[in-house]
């Protein structure tokens, strides 16, 4: 054994010195068993590159961002251009991705908006200064945040009341705006649902004649993705029943993968809105038909979901989606050698996660409503029934005019002998796998949009854990999501959360039952 020389040193006969490497400390605990130098390296590279973008020698930095911000009634431009800069070191995904695709595309957007407006200057100051503020790289401090926030707000409002700037697309980007500032900075989702009503309010009451701009297709990507989110997470559809939505969609030609599944998730609020009202149906038969109904479209739109995840697997020979060992650690996992997930996914790239994990929490919703009219059918009936006695009720002329409504929706078989609990079997694995992805978006290189991108899916994965027995141990782990740590990732953003569905359908009914009896 000796020590290894370099070739070129022994040539020229010197001594070598060898190479300079730094120390790194590499804290290995049992429960982070799964660290490595690799992992260490990786997450100081990534918050060295976080500090130097909000370094005050940088030019993405807090103070110029204010004085651009003074400056900005006569140089919206300059302004605008130089927030996108700094959402590029904060908000935005440092992977190498195509600014003209994803959830996030509208970002990029905003420095193509040229006409002057205080609603969206100022509500793009406040989103600034939210990434700033939840990621450690300003001063700024959440009452700021909220100061600037409620300020845009009182824009935004005069300019929904003037019939020249209502319809403009600087007025719908700053709604666009302070919707994804919400997630950062108010804990509940009363503010979202405000701004996705307003959207569809200021699209309804657009003029059909009015002409696109390039950043009009990106803008309108995001507003339909906030609306279809709130009509999802509130189980009504009425926000999405405007036929505008469906010209505007033909017009953008809208086409990326996550743009496909919003297209198969449109007819899915009118399916939940009737769910809901299967309570209140007194009537047995009634009652029968329309559950029947309604579960057999559920369950071909999750077949479409199904086919849809199957046309992207095949579309390339190379992996898309893979399993690794998960290095993050949840408070949930009290023995480290029994983690309920030990392994997390590894994706192809950011553009086919989001829109995969997006599929996966759209099922596990669309699992559990067929699963809550099973319970509900079964309460109601006061007896067990299968899953083809509960789908054989259905009223195949009225299934029929709904499948023909939806050109996504393929025809209403292939759940000939399938049990209710194939059914819950499914629903589980689509809820379990949002969970394993998780640690994906969390990446710090994901920036702070990562964690944004996981809000409904993460919310559907809980609702399906909560409201079915025998998923105690992965609602606990979600719960804690927000304590996780890992090498390379960043958690516990106070993030906003879509409200919890109190109980399930059966739930409802019972309760109802039991007033009417009392």
């Amino acid at each position: 054994m000796r020590r290894p020389v370099c070739r070129k040193c022994v040539k020229a006969k010197r001594t070598c010195a060898g190479y300079d490497r730094d120390l790194i400390f590499v804290n290995r605990t049992p429960s982070s068993s799964s660290v490595n130098a690799t992992s260490v390296l990786a997450e100081r590279r990534a918050l060295r590159q976080l500090k130097d973008a909000a370094s005050p020698g940088n030019p993405a930095s807090e103070a110029d961002l204010q004085y651009l911000f003074s400056e900005s009634r006569h140089n919206c431009s300059a302004f605008r251009k130089y927030a996108v800069r700094l959402l590029e070191a904060t908000y935005l995904p440092k992977q190498p991705v195509s600014t003209s695709e994803g959830s996030f595309s509208w970002a990029y957007r905003l420095a193509d908006l040229l006409k002057p407006s205080k609603a969206l200057d100022t509500s793009i100051f406040a989103f600034c200064l939210s990434q700033l503020h939840v990621t450690g790289a300003g001063s700024a401090s959440l009452y700021q945040c909220l100061d600037q926030y409620n300020t845009a707000l009182r824009y935004l409002y005069a300019d929904l009341d003037d019939p020249k700037k209502l319809s403009q697309e600087e007025t719908l980007a700053a709604i666009i705006v302070l919707s994804t500032c919400e997630l950062y900075v108010c804990p509940v989702s009363t503010g979202w649902s405000v701004h996705a009503h307003g959207i569809a309010e200021v699209l309804r009451l657009r003029d059909p004649e009015t002409t696109n701009t390039p950043a009009w297709r990106h803008l309108f990507s995001r507003m339909r993705l906030v609306c279809t989110i709130e009509a999802l997470t509130k189980r009504e559809a009425q926000i999405l029943r405007n036929d505008i939505w469906r010209q505007i969609v033909a017009e953008s030609k809208l086409s990326g993968p996550l743009d496909e599944v919003f297209n198969m998730t449109g007819e899915i609020p009118g399916l939940l809105e009737r769910a809901v009202a299967l309570v209140s149906i007194t009537g047995q038969d009634d009652l029968l038909r329309e559950s029947a109904a309604v579960a057999l479209s559920l369950l071909a739109l999750a077949k479409s979901f199904d086919m849809w995840l199957d046309e992207c697997w095949k579309a390339t020979t190379a992996l898309r989606v893979w399993s690794i060992p998960s290095r993050v650690v949840n408070p949930a996992d009290v023995d480290p050698s029994n983690r309920i997930f030990p392994f997390s996914f590894e994706f192809e790239s950011l553009v086919v996660a989001v829109p995969v994990i997006m599929c996966w929490g759209t099922a596990a919703q669309l699992y559990s409503n067929v699963i809550q009219i099973h319970d509900l059918v079964e309460a109601r009936l006061g007896r067990r029934i299968t899953l083809q006695s509960l789908l054989s009720g259905a009223d195949t002329d009225a299934a029929g005019r709904l499948e023909a409504s939806s050109q996504s929706t393929p025809p209403l078989t292939g759940d000939e002998g399938r049990s209710i609990q194939d059914i819950r079997d499914e629903g589980a694995k689509m809820a379990r796998n949002v969970c394993q992805s998780l640690e994906y978006l969390h990446r710090i290189e994901m920036g702070t949009y990562g964690g944004h991108a996981t809000t409904y899916p993460a919310w559907s994965a809980r609702q399906y854990f909560r409201l079915h027995q025998g998923y105690e141990r992965e609602a606990s782990w979600l719960q804690n999501m927000h304590k996780m740590e890992g090498p390379g990732t960043r958690w516990g953003l106070a993030l906003m959360t879509f409200t919890n569905i109190d109980e399930p359908l059966a739930g409802f009914c019972e309760d109802k039952t039991r007033s009417k009896t009392e």
